[in-house]
C-alpha cells in the first residue's frame, strides 16, 4: 500500500468509530485525560482543517464531518506533488509526506483513545502503527518541547501489538 493508501485507511477507521458512537458516548473520558470523546473528535476536526489548510494553501470549510474531511485530505495528498511540496506548519516548513505522517500519527494515537473509551477497537492495521511509532520516535527530538502535545513514553510489554506500543510511546499508560 502506499503511504495515502494507508492514510486513508486510518482516517476510515477512526470515521468509521466516531459514526458509530452513541449518544451517551460522547461525554465519555478518555485515556487522554484531559479530553472526553466529544473533545477528542473535535480535535482531530481541527487536525484535519488545519493540515488542509496547509496542504493546499486555501481556506477550508469549518462546518464539514470527519468523513468529509477526510475524503478531502486523502484527495489532497493524492494530488500531483503533494508529498513532496514543503508546507508551513507549526514545526516549520516540511514535506507533504511529514504532514501525512503527523496526521496518521494523530488519528492512531486518538482513535486508539476513542477505541478505549467506549470498548471498541478500530481494528488499525499491524504494519501501519508499527512505521508510524518508527516515525514518531525519530521525530520526536526534532519538536521543540513548547509544541510537545503527548505526555512521556510509558511502559508496555514488547510483544504488545503495534498500535499499543505507538501509544505507550506517545504517553498513555497501557493496561497489564
Amino acid at each position: 500500500m502506499s503511504a495515502v493508501a494507508d492514510c486513508a485507511d486510518v482516517l476510515d477507521r477512526v470515521v468509521l468509530l466516531v459514526d458509530s458512537l452513541k449518544e451517551e458516548e460522547w461525554t465519555a473520558p478518555t485515556p487522554c485525560e484531559e479530553w472526553d470523546v466529544r473533545a477528542v473528535v473535535a480535535h482531530l476536526l481541527d487536525v484535519e482543517q488545519r493540515f488542509l489548510a496547509n496542504l493546499t494553501r486555501e481556506a477550508v470549510r469549518t462546518d464539514l464531518t470527519l468523513r468529509e474531511n477526510a475524503a478531502l485530505l486523502t484527495a489532497a495528498f493524492q494530488a500531483e506533488g503533494a508529498l513532496e511540496r514543503v508546507v508551513p506548519d507549526r514545526l516549520g516548513d516540511i514535506t507533504g509526506l511529514t504532514l501525512l505522517n503527523i496526521l496518521m500519527m494523530e488519528h492512531l494515537a486518538h482513535g486508539w483513545d476513542l477505541g478505549r473509551a467506549v470498548g471498541r477497537d478500530p481494528s488499525f492495521d499491524e504494519e501501519v502503527a508499527a512505521r508510524t511509532e518508527e516515525f514518531a520516535r525519530l521525530m520526536s527530538p526534532e519538536v521543540p518541547p513548547a509544541l510537545r502535545r503527548f505526555d512521556a513514553p510509558q511502559p508496555v510489554s514488547p510483544q504488545a501489538p503495534a498500535i499499543d506500543q505507538l501509544a505507550a510511546f506517545l504517553g498513555r499508560k497501557i493496561p497489564a
